[in-house]
């Protein structure tokens, strides 16, 4: 059997089963959430149940303020690292691709807010290298193959919130999820009485999609929020909750607590969070969160990641930027290297953005 179709059959049986995952898996799952929507969210390990500042659009919409007019916005790129052992040695590889990419109005009509926008929420990006061996007479390198994912899912959408009580509000948006995920696979032997193979193949995403939420005052300086989000071909349905002690959206300090649910099938995801921030100067706010996250894969360790962020503050526009590592291992998974141990994916994730009042 050719490379190329053993790697047709492997991602024709992948597909159904595989939960999140990093790397590998994420290509040719469900991929991989943002580290964070925008800056903010990045800065604070991906909150989004609660209102910390960020794009509540697409996070908790109930978070969603009509005394906060403007306009916010943010990119970034995502460094990706593999590493496997095979037991003949650690075999690194090193990609990169395109992280936040967002933007949200905001706005108000009566005492209720609203909002509309755009943003990445699933990313596919994977490069997979091999160099397999020839062992007759002598282990020597014969060729090589790989492997190109490119793309991602990202939501347009239109939502309002409306306070209902004192200190209780319930939020709503809705819109489309769209994207595109490309796959290119080629093959080649040194030795020219070998053709060389190769295949492209593309997978759609267009579907409507929703969230609801509601934030709940619980005490003078804390708020409780709940949001969730509708499932579609390349993602996943999730609940998620948290509380939150000081009003971080208005840059004072405080800490929160957030768990994310997301339904994979047969797989559960989740992730744990903690975060908080600190604003030791007038205009300079700091914020950082840690998380511990499953991908619902058996094989695989918890992965762990960590997150930090800045917001300089000016009369006319606040200037946000994150930083955000993660990392994940397993002993299953991977493009080539059938004879692999460990894989450890890492993802480093860099951000920068700007709120704009109106």
């Amino acid at each position: 059997m050719s490379a190329k179709r053993i790697l047709s059959l492997s991602v024709c049986l992948l597909l159904p089963v595989t939960a999140f995952g990093f790397g590998y898996l994420d290509a040719l799952g469900l991929g991989s959430p943002m580290p964070g929507i925008d800056a903010v969210a990045h800065g604070f390990g991906g909150v989004s149940s609660v209102s910390v500042g960020s794009m509540d659009l697409f996070a908790n919409p109930a978070g969603l303020s009509g005394t906060d007019a403007g306009i916010k916005l943010t990119v970034g790129p995502l460094i990706l690292k593999q590493m496997v052992d095979d037991g003949l040695g650690r075999h690194t590889l090193t990609y990169a691709g395109l992280g936040a990419s967002s933007f949200q109005a905001n706005f108000s009509a009566g005492n209720t807010a609203l909002a509309l926008g755009i943003a990445k929420i699933r990313d596919y990006t994977y490069k997979g290298e091999y160099f397999f061996l020839d062992t007759n007479p002598e282990p020597v390198i014969s060729g090589f193959e790989n492997l190109t994912v490119s793309g991602g899912v990202y939501e347009a959408a239109l939502g309002a919130a409306q306070e209902i009580a004192g200190g209780v509000k319930i939020g709503a948006s809705a819109g489309y999820r769209m994207g595109n995920i490309d796959y290119e696979y080629y093959w080649h032997h040194f030795s020219s009485s070998y053709d060389d193979s190769s295949s492209t193949w593309s997978r759609e995403e267009g579907e409507f999609a929703w969230k609801a939420g509601a934030s709940v005052a619980t005490g003078v300086n804390s708020t409780f929020g709940a949001v969730y989000s509708s499932a579609t071909d390349n993602c996943a349905s999730s609940i998620a909750a948290g509380i939150v002690f000081g009003d971080l959206s208005e840059y004072f300090p405080g800490v929160g607590l957030e768990a994310v649910v997301y339904d994979t099938g047969d797989n559960t995801a989740w992730t744990a969070k903690v975060f908080g921030g600190m604003h030791p100067e007038h205009n300079l706010y700091f914020r950082g969160g840690v998380y511990l996250s499953s991908s619902g894969n058996s094989d695989a360790d918890p992965a762990l990641g960590i997150a930090i962020g800045a917001t300089v503050n000016f009369s006319w526009v606040d200037l946000n930027a994150a930083f955000n590592y993660g990392s994940e291992s397993r002993i299953s998974g991977v493009f080539g290297f059938p004879d692999a141990d460990t894989i450890d994916d890492m993802i480093t994730a860099f951000s920068v953005g700007a709120a704009i009042p109106l």
